[in-house]
């Protein structure tokens, strides 16, 4: 059986709040704020929130395995100045946290993606960087630790153009994290660290969130419901489709793809007064974006007979 959780209370409900979020009001309390990137099963971010009960930390992880694990150590040793994300790294630098908010930022072991088609993967690209950049307050810092001395020298390239002054030392082991342990133990002695301290700043706003407009269709064409996919500059597809003919609703599921983006939700076609309305089906979390509305009038396009 999982190990549960115990408590909910230090996840972020990020996609119920405005943004970028008052991380003031989410920690109940004003103190220098720092993002660890990638907190895996929070054992780092747990220490450190122990040692500096004066920072607020919040872990960021994509996936729901690792967050549940970090949440249980949070709440196994109570520490309340820790709080877990659940989100893209992109979007969660891009849209919830505001310019120069941040104090500190951490990034141990990121996926180094080694094989060179894999390279729009890694994390710490030079737009990525930049991003980064605008959301370090004057004279902060990010830290990345890796076992891979060519992940180390990609990333100084590409720290290049980003306002960040780069430097690098090699480190025995001391981080006491899952695969910090695990490279020891095959025989890894030497670890490279890259610390990346702002210098000049590279502004980024948070992008506007626009209100989305519902298309009403007015005369439906069910027999042109059906998977579809639109390459253009935002990559729109509709994977899938669901109608009931008897009570004429219908959902289908849509993947939308916008820089530093990738949305996979559900739309859903009510009827309504004057014909059937297209919305995102709720509780799906979708944020609203430009891909979002263009993929509602795309859809609506095909639908209308």
């Amino acid at each position: 059986m999982t190990a549960p959780y115990l408590s909910l209370k230090p996840l972020v409900p990020w996609k119920q709040l405005s943004r970028p979020l008052d991380w003031e009001a989410v920690f109940g309390r004003r103190a220098p704020l720092e993002l660890e990137i990638g907190c895996g099963n929070g054992e780092v971010l747990v220490r450190r929130a122990l040692a500096e009960p004066g920072v607020n930390l919040v872990g960021l992880d994509h996936g729901w395995p690792s967050a549940r694990r970090a949440l249980r150590r949070i709440n196994l040793a109570g520490a309340a100045n820790a709080k877990v994300l659940q989100a893209e790294a992109d979007l969660t630098l891009e849209r919830l946290f505001g310019e120069r908010s941040l104090s500190r930022a951490w990034c141990f072991f990121p996926r180094p993606w080694p094989k060179p088609r894999h390279e729009p993967r890694r994390l710490l690209s030079r737009r990525f960087l930049r991003l980064l950049n605008s959301r370090l307050a004057r004279g902060a810092s990010c830290t990345m630790v890796t076992d891979r001395r060519s992940y180390l020298e990609w990333s100084l390239a590409q720290a290049q153009g980003s306002g960040l002054e780069a430097s690098w030392q090699e480190r025995p082991p001391g981080l006491d994290s899952k695969y910090e342990r695990k490279w020891q133990g095959e025989g890894q002695e030497v670890f490279y660290e890259l610390t990346l301290v702002k210098r000049e700043h590279v502004s980024w706003p948070v992008p506007e969130e626009p209100v989305l407009h519902y298309p009403l269709i007015t005369k439906l064409d069910p027999a042109r419901l059906e998977v579809f996919e639109h390459w253009g500059e935002t990559p729109v597809m509709c994977k899938d489709v669901l109608f009931d003919a008897a009570s004429g609703r219908g959902m289908l599921r849509m993947v939308v793809l916008e820089e530093g983006l990738e949305q996979a939700f559900y739309l859903e076609l009510l009827p309504a007064e004057g014909g059937h309305v297209l919305r995102p089906a709720p509780g799906c979390g979708v944020l609203p974006s430009l891909g979002v509305q263009m993929a509602l009038e795309l859809v609506a396009e095909r639908l209308s007979a």
